[in-house]
């Protein structure tokens, strides 16, 4: 016999429900778990608000050993209250979690209360779990608080669907926005990881067998255009070897780029064309912005861009208006109206979706009708378009 808890607390025969009852009381308890959940958010805030202190030689922090100890990773500070070292403990009791659980919950409530203030609206709204908007929390704990405020008003109108690729990337973002100092130090710290390793003993089983590894850390532009090469040369093998995979053909590509090399000695070959998605932003004066946005990517410091721009044909695109919503009969959309919807939309809009917009076709929210069997004038515009 299977026995729940009904609405009121008491005992119910799960096994005596119907099948659309059972829907209705899994839909219930779903609901009383999501305000259960808030509830302990709730308790956990309070619990923060109680126990503060100033000084942050007594906040808690994770590894915390002693109360005079200062801790590498402190709970609050930044826009936050700073609480009581070992106030965690008590908590973690009451609720029989570890230690360790008790201040990640301390800090994300923090963050939630203080520093999030939009999610943390939805949260109260139960439009959001409290597991998400906690991983929203944890990803933005780091950040300052003008970066934190940025990712809240970004964020909170999708915070129920928002997956962790383009929260990664919307945090990024921030943080390179509100501290493009340290960004661009990151970015020449990188650089000193770039490296060509050839590796050729144990490649499979402890054996040699003739297979060795290559690995290249580098230049995104420079790898960019060296994959893409080594994919058109492989494409052009496979009328000369159709007995080859496309991985084999790929390898034997290598082998020619350096046949080519050879015999053309240290004369560089001509470039070639590629297409990059660079978005930068110009001051009325006519100033570019220090931070720019590669998409699919991320943000780089305009020292970057215009390293990998120099000596490149660049062609610049119209700036487009994103309250443009001209509509028109025809069901595919020109050129400007898809490129708005892309840059409106970003990536994907199913949930939990990584694929880039640039990638997507773009489907009508509403079906479109042809005008010719009934349908509307104007169904075709980006207020009713959508990436997937």
């Amino acid at each position: 016999m299977l026995i729940e808890t009904d609405l009121a607390g008491g005992p119910v025969r799960v096994d005596d429900l119907d099948r659309d009852s059972v829907l209705w009381f899994a839909e219930q308890a779903k609901a009383r778990e999501a305000a259960a959940a808030l509830a302990v958010l709730h308790a956990t805030i309070r619990w923060c608000e109680t126990n503060t202190v100033d000084d942050p030689k007594w906040a808690a922090g994770f590894g915390e050993v002693g109360g005079d100890l200062d801790c590498p990773e402190k709970i609050g500070g930044d826009g936050r209250p700073m609480v009581a070292a070992f106030s965690a403990e008590p908590l973690a009791a009451a609720m029989e979690i570890s230690t360790t659980a008790a201040l990640t919950l301390m800090a994300d409530a923090l963050e939630l209360a203080h520093r999030l203030p939009r999610v943390m609206a939805r949260v109260e709204a139960l439009e959001v779990p409290v597991w998400r908007a906690r991983s929203i929390a944890q990803a933005t704990s780091s950040l300052l608080p003008e970066a934190a405020a940025y990712v809240d008003a970004e964020i909170a109108a999708r915070a129920h669907r928002v997956g962790p690729v383009v929260l990664a990337r919307l945090v990024e973002t921030a943080r390179a926005r509100y501290d493009t100092d340290a960004h661009q130090e990151a970015e020449e710290a990188a650089r000193e990881s770039w490296d060509v390793t050839l590796t050729h003993a144990g490649a499979r089983d402890g054996r040699w067998l003739g297979t060795s590894w290559m690995q290249i850390t580098g230049d995104t532009a420079t790898l960019t255009d060296l994959q893409d090469l080594v994919g058109r040369i492989a494409h052009d093998l496979l009328a000369a070897h159709p007995e080859l995979s496309l991985a084999r053909r790929r390898v034997l590509a290598l082998q020619v780029i350096v046949d080519r090399a050879r015999a053309h000695g240290d004369t560089p070959a001509p470039g070639r064309p590629y297409k990059a998605y660079l978005h930068l932003t110009a001051t009325p004066e006519g100033d570019i912005s220090s931070l720019g946005r590669v998409e699919d990517l991320g943000p780089a410091t305009r020292a970057m861009i215009r390293g990998w721009l120099t000596g490149c044909r660049v062609t610049v695109t119209p700036v487009l208006d994103p309250d443009r919503g001209d509509p028109i009969d025809a069901h595919d959309p020109p050129e400007w109206m898809r490129e708005l919807v892309i840059q409106r939309d970003q990536h994907c809009v199913f949930p939990d979706c990584r694929r880039p917009a640039r990638r997507c076709d773009l489907d009508h929210i509403s079906t479109w009708i042809d005008p010719a069997h009934g349908g509307p004038p104007g169904q075709t515009h980006p207020g009713n378009l959508a990436s997937c």
